[in-house]
């Protein structure tokens, strides 16, 4: 069968472009996508700062849609579901030891096998989660990865508490979520550093306490010191620089630990390790979520504790053209980016 995708072909070449599903092997589904995010790690295959498995792909991991072909007797047509962000193989020490999220084989959709930029897309079942009642296609995409990678991060791996300090670097989706759900965890104050006026205004209205306007000349690790008395107890990195994994370092007090969530190949230079040392800090990568990371997203999303952050809808046919005005910069971000086919 042949559908029209987005097809990665390269740094700055992106696609639109008709072409054949793969075949449908045994427990396969065929999901028609009613919507699709726009992730930040999108943006940087197509600025070239970080890697698809290959090309060309077509991109695209946080999916909802219909299932309207079955192979998986847990999935029937008609099911409203979600895609997990990635596919694991369920046997390696990591499955194993309840850490599918680094499994050794985990296979990444729209990154190692075709995503959801699509008008179909063709995924194992046991990637599939069902939908909630209430919850449309557009908000339940964003809890495959926006939502879910920030809970990870927020609370399996920041293990954010009630009382701490936490600053959240970047206010895009992933940031948005993981404002709500430290506010949840009881963390206080919650401070968005942001280089976009617009997002730090929709970080505001999501009750983040302080706000910092990232411009040239500022010291993100500074103000946050500043706006505390001593730096926080943890800093979450949404944007995947090296610059501003560095001020999240650098924004930390004596013991605080910074978190590494946003994806990007710039090699890392910052603290000397005596600082290291004689402050005990801590760095943790986060990587995507667990599937009930997801599960408790839609849940959340559900029964109205938290909000989808805001989203700017565009159609598939010509968002290949908004996409990459996204990733060169000529347009500025009004939400996270849902393409509807």
């Amino acid at each position: 069968m042949t559908v029209r995708a987005l097809r990665l072909h390269g740094p700055g070449d992106l696609r639109s472009e008709e072409v054949d599903l793969r075949p449908t092997g045994p427990g396969d589904v065929v999901v028609a996508v009613e919507a699709c995010g726009v992730c930040g790690s999108d943006l940087h295959f197509l600025d070239g700062s970080a890697r698809t498995g290959h090309t060309p792909i077509t991109l695209g991991h946080e999916i909802a849609g219909r299932v309207v072909e079955s192979n998986d007797p847990s999935w029937k047509v008609d099911d409203e579901v979600v895609v997990a962000a990635g596919v694991t193989c369920g046997s390696c020490m990591a499955c194993r030891t309840d850490r599918e999220m680094i499994c050794e084989r985990l296979s990444m959709t729209g990154i190692d096998f075709d995503g959801g930029l699509a008008e179909q897309v063709v995924v194992p079942g046991i990637a599939l989660l069902a939908r909630l009642p209430g919850v449309a296609p557009a908000v339940a995409a964003t809890a495959v990865d926006a939502g879910a990678t920030a809970f990870h991060a927020v609370v399996c791996r920041g293990r954010v508490q009630s009382g701490d300090a936490v600053l959240i670097i970047g206010a895009g989706g992933l940031g948005s979520y993981g404002i709500q759900i430290a506010r949840a965890r009881g963390a206080a104050p919650v401070i968005v550093a942001d280089r976009d006026p617009a997002a730090l205004a929709r970080a505001t209205q999501l009750q983040a306490d302080e706000t910092i306007l990232v411009e040239p000349g500022t010291s993100i690790g500074r103000a946050a010191k500043l706006l505390t008395g001593g730096g926080v107890d943890t800093a979450i990195e949404f944007v995947g620089r090296a610059a501003t994994l560095d001020a999240a370092i650098k924004s930390l007090r004596p013991g605080g630990t910074a978190v590494a969530v946003g994806v990007g190949l710039e090699p890392l230079t910052t603290l000397p390790p005596v600082l290291w040392a004689r402050h005990e800090y801590a760095l943790l990568g986060s990587f995507g979520s667990h599937r009930r990371d997801v599960e408790q997203i839609l849940d959340w999303l559900s029964d109205r504790t938290l909000v989808a952050p805001a989203l700017e809808q565009t159609p598939l046919e010509g968002a290949e053209l908004v996409i990459m005005s996204r990733a060169n910069g000529s347009r500025p971000a009004k939400g996270r980016l849902m393409v509807i086919p």
